[in-house]
């Protein structure tokens, strides 16, 4: 019996921790099922200048880095290979209060409407822990398709994360979307 006992004790202990430690994962590559993707690039690591989060983005991409009053922000893109091969990050700590909920969905609709884009995907779920709303639309530009991924996480009552991604052209876009959702999938934020 006793053997049985400390036998369900540290299966039911180990299901536990299993199941806290997904908690903090982040379902955003299953939602946009680009699970496993490799990052063969060496990365390097930045901090914003406001200390609100840390991303690893690859090392020969071209980073600028801005901050004011209310924000907090990380540009980056490859500026080596051409604009239909490559993708343009930005990361945004933003001072401000915001809901993750169906008034945010509204205001993003209406905002891609006036850009004359259409929604292709999009999700409210967890991103390690914090609340999370994914948008992904499509339109064109420059005469050539254009890919536009937002993501909004709530970090706190006062803060919260934009980071927006743009794809130009359809080569390659599963590809490159799957990496950026890679690289988002490593940003470490302080709370």
């Amino acid at each position: 019996m006793t053997k049985h006992f400390y036998r369900l004790f540290f299966i039911s202990i180990s299901l536990s921790l299993f199941y806290n430690c997904q908690d903090n994962s982040s379902e955003l590559s299953d939602v946009f099922s680009c699970e496993n993707t490799p990052i063969s690039m060496a990365l390097e690591k930045v901090d914003d200048f406001q200390n609100n989060f840390t991303i690893q983005i690859p090392k020969h991409w071209k980073t600028k880095l801005y901050y004011d009053s209310i924000q907090s922000e990380i540009f980056s893109a490859d500026t080596i290979k051409t604009l239909s091969d490559s993708y343009i990050m930005d990361f945004s700590a933003i001072s401000n209060q915001i809901e993750i909920d169906d008034a945010l969905k509204a205001k993003v609709h209406q905002k891609l409407m006036d850009n004359d884009l259409i929604t292709l995907q999009e999700s409210f779920h967890k991103f390690k822990g914090f609340n999370a709303y994914a948008h992904l639309g499509k339109g064109t530009s420059k005469g050539m398709d254009l890919y536009v991924f937002q993501y909004y996480i709530k970090v706190n009552k006062e803060k919260y994360m934009l980071i927006k991604t743009e794809f130009y052209g359809e080569e390659n876009f599963n590809v490159r979307f799957c990496e950026s959702l890679a690289l988002i999938e490593k940003i470490k934020i302080r709370k």
